[in-house]
């Protein structure tokens, strides 16, 4: 009686860990992304823009900043030279801060 009293005991036990074990998500709980989802194609685009204007191959930083680019043609038109010449017109989707102060800034440099 004793061991059949165990297994029981035995039984309920994992059967309430299992409980508490992540299962399955049903289908009708997925939820939308298109919102958050970046226009992949809009974004290659650009990047293509950009390669042709440059006509070098690019950074991985190159092809993400580039990507990013509100008018690559406009941006871009001095044949690449950026660096102390030129001012990019960026429209980035999301900006992730780390804590107040980059929130702060954020705040003081849109109110200008």
């Amino acid at each position: 009686m004793r061991v059949a009293s165990r297994a029981v005991r035995r039984w309920q036990r994992t059967a309430s860990i299992r409980q508490c074990l992540a299962t399955a998500a049903s289908t009708s709980n997925q939820k939308d992304c298109s919102t958050i989802t970046p226009n992949y194609d809009l974004l290659l685009d650009k990047l293509q823009i950009a390669r042709k204007i440059l006509n070098r191959p690019l950074t991985l930083s190159e092809k993400i900043l580039y990507s990013h680019l509100d008018d690559p043609a406009k941006s871009l038109s001095g044949g690449g030279r950026i660096r102390g010449e030129a001012y990019l017109q960026l429209r980035p989707a999301r900006v992730a801060m780390q804590d107040a102060s980059a929130q702060s800034a954020l705040l003081y440099l849109s109110s200008l």
